[in-house]
């Protein structure tokens, strides 16, 4: 219900509505997490992250009024991106907890699924590729 939610005019509304169905997906996943079972704790982590992720991509995306000014458009969507960024930093908060868990031999499909992500919305930590010689011990 939440994913259905699109960000239309008037903002203000939809906005409301969809933070209205975020909070009770929420919820649900932490309530989920709380079951004390690791691969439900990271699947629930890592839905959860990505619920404040595409919150933020969602702002970003919305939908502008019309009959801006291009002055009007810049500042509005300077707006926007400053409401998106808490939710993305959350998302990496989230994401940031699941991977954190290999530290205690947790790593399944979820943990993996939250690198990749940390992988787009922080490619200069998480995107390294490593870099690798060939020594070659040519012995005759």
């Amino acid at each position: 219900a939440y994913r259905q939610v699109r960000l239309v005019e008037p903002l203000k509304q939809s906005l409301k509505n969809k933070k209205q169905k975020m909070q009770r997906a929420l919820e649900a996943y932490g309530v989920a997490a709380e079951y004390g079972v690791a691969e439900v704790a990271t699947l629930s982590t890592y839905r959860i992250a990505e619920i404040y992720n595409d919150l933020s991509r969602a702002l970003l995306a919305s939908q502008r009024p019309k009959g801006l000014s291009v002055d009007e458009l810049e500042q509005y969507n300077v707006m926007l991106e400053e409401q998106a960024y808490p939710f993305e930093e959350k998302a990496i908060e989230l994401h940031e907890v699941n991977v954190q868990r290999v530290a205690n031999g947790i790593y399944d499909q979820w943990v993996k699924r939250s690198y990749e992500a940390l992988g787009k919305l922080r490619p200069v930590r998480y995107a390294k590729v490593e870099k690798s010689e060939v020594i070659i011990n040519a012995l005759r």
